[in-house]
């Protein structure tokens, strides 16, 4: 017959992973919650995610897409191109990378890194509120751009936006790690703007630049936009899946090299 303390010993670990992992959730609110304040406090960073909305919805009133022109699939997918990099690139860059930069400037990076809170808590609240806003951000621009949505393929629109937008924050964290204080990670980020985002946009411009294109992961979302601009069907090619997944794989290995060699990583 079992003993009183071998049969409550299950009951007592069930109850600390309980406690243990409520208190993992805490210190993880926390995180998401200090970057909240940061990111909210920061009007340059606010405002951008509302110029975007605005220049889209803007622009579809000034052309005239809702008319029956030949030229206005290309306007769409002009739109939409223009509109959902400048928010994956400029906002997630610059909003990811100015939080962290911040907190390095202020001395309370390391103060977080050297507390309880773990390396996965911190990577996960850093990055929950920007993408969000990126995500919400890649529909809105979606709904007002003009396109038709019934030829909008859902499923896979959600699932490169959000790895897009996955990719994008993790690419603003390793911009964050890298910068002294903020305004060398505006500065920084600018060669991250001009390969991810200005070789999709003027893809069309050039064979050159359109090939390259095919293998960012800003340029997989803006082929899938221009398809739907045109009326066409998007089906995800292996391609896609490779530089998408490959492309946020490398930007994750990247940015915990730069995390331990900073000496962030506890012991």
């Amino acid at each position: 017959m079992k003993s009183m303390n071998e049969s409550l010993q299950p009951i007592g670990m069930s109850r600390y992973g309980s406690a243990e992992r409520g208190a993992g959730l805490r210190k993880l609110a926390a995180v998401t919650q200090i970057k909240w304040l940061s990111i909210s406090r920061n009007a340059m960073i606010m405002i951008g995610p509302v110029l975007v909305i605005g220049m889209v919805y803007a622009c579809k009133i000034l052309y005239g897409i809702n008319s029956e022109s030949d030229f206005v699939p290309f306007l769409t997918g002009t739109l939409l191109n223009i509109g959902i990099t400048m928010n994956i690139c400029a906002e997630g860059f610059i909003m990811v990378g100015t939080s962290i930069a911040e907190e390095k400037e202020n001395h309370t990076l390391r103060a977080l890194m050297t507390s309880s809170i773990t390396g996965v808590q911190y990577f996960i609240g850093s990055i929950l509120i920007p993408f969000v806003m990126l995500m919400a951000v890649n529909y809105i621009v979606l709904l007002i751009s003009g396109i038709s949505l019934d030829i909008v393929p859902w499923v896979p629109f959600f699932l490169v936006s959000m790895v897009v937008s996955l990719t994008s924050c993790v690419l603003g964290m390793i911009v964050g790690i890298c910068a002294r204080n903020q305004m060398n990670a505006n500065l920084i980020s600018y060669p991250f703007l001009m390969v991810f985002m200005m070789i999709p946009v003027f893809g069309n411009l050039s064979e050159g630049l359109h090939k390259i294109s095919g293998f960012l992961f800003t340029g997989v979302m803006t082929g899938m936009t221009e398809r739907l601009a045109a009326g066409e069907k998007y089906v995800m090619s292996p391609l896609d899946v490779a530089v998408l997944f490959g492309e946020l794989a490398v930007s994750v290995l990247v940015f915990l090299m730069l995390y331990k060699r900073n000496g962030y990583e506890k012991d």
